[in-house]
């Protein structure tokens, strides 16, 4: 019998030893975070702690939380700290609110801003969305987007639309590629589907002069006529300012009243204001209204 107990006393001396690393060494914390709405598949979550002035991306799973994307949440962690690996779980659910009249879109975005050619208004993001597959406008902002020009984006968007109004609120939920475009800009292939037909000129009536302007998108070049000599250059685009770089033109003689001086003091200006309204283009310099050219349909 004292063998026996000696031997007990044995086995359970080894097994506390075993066992005293990992009870010394898993350390349990909690923590306070903030899980955002919307999210397709989890993780990650984009999560925002005390001081967090940003959504982040918090990678692991949160054992325990049955995360709805129609839900905004404020919920407590279980973090344990083991020799090995962290392990978390939800500890608490502080507070659950329902995002109303919320959407989730994905949209590519167009390398440049540009006008709206309907309402008229400056600086507006292109977006597609995936379930339109057509372009339109919005001049409202992205929140947290920090939209760069001359990239094309594939984004995550929250759409809110605001209560009793028609406006709607957007909101960046993650960039899933970014890509830099090289090329011009879309609003360039827009010009190049049409010859433009001069029609006015510093406030005059010159339709019956038959001077025009047509694009090349893919080149990046013109080509077209003052109504008395044809002319062909280079031509940049960025956001709603126009420049027409290296031109050149036949040499031919204009008899009579021609306009091709005052046509070339315009278009030879370093950069040029410019905006697509209805079936016109518009140059204006200093932001007076300088040229107007009306679409041909080819």
């Amino acid at each position: 019998m004292p063998i026996m107990k000696k031997s007990l006393k044995s086995s359970l001396f080894f097994m506390l030893l075993f066992l005293f690393p990992y009870g010394l060494y898993a350390q349990i914390s909690t923590f306070r975070i903030k899980v955002k709405s919307g999210l397709e598949s989890t993780p990650p979550y984009l999560v925002k702690y005390y001081n967090s002035k940003d959504w982040e991306k918090f990678y692991a799973e949160i054992q325990q939380f049955n995360y709805n994307a129609n839900f905004e949440y404020t919920i407590r962690v279980k973090k344990t700290q083991t020799a090995h690996k962290s392990i978390y779980s939800l500890a608490k659910i502080i507070s659950k609110s329902k995002t109303k009249n919320a959407e989730i879109a994905i949209w590519d975005v167009a390398e440049n801003y540009v006008n709206n050619p309907t309402s008229g208004k400056l600086n507006c993001l292109q977006v597609k969305s995936t379930k339109k597959n057509k372009w339109e406008y919005i001049s409202n902002p992205i929140l947290g987007f920090d939209y760069q020009e001359q990239y094309r984006y594939r984004i995550k968007v929250k759409q809110t639309k605001a209560r009793d109004t028609d406006s709607m609120q957007y909101e960046l939920l993650d960039i899933i590629s970014k890509e830099k475009v090289t090329g011009l800009p879309s609003v360039a292939s827009f010009l190049a589907r049409f010859r433009w037909n001069l029609l006015q000129l510093n406030g005059k009536d010159v339709s019956n002069n038959k001077a025009n302007i047509g694009f090349d998108a893919k080149n990046g070049t013109i080509a077209g006529s003052t109504g008395c000599n044809n002319f062909w250059g280079n031509f940049s685009v960025k956001g709603n300012l126009i420049s027409f770089p290296h031109l050149a033109s036949t040499m031919k003689s204009c008899n009579g009243a021609n306009i091709e001086n005052d046509f070339f003091a315009v278009v030879e200006q370093k950069q040029l204001q410019f905006d697509i309204a209805e079936q016109t283009l518009n140059f204006y310099i200093d932001g007076k209204l300088v040229m107007i050219f009306g679409l041909e349909r080819e």
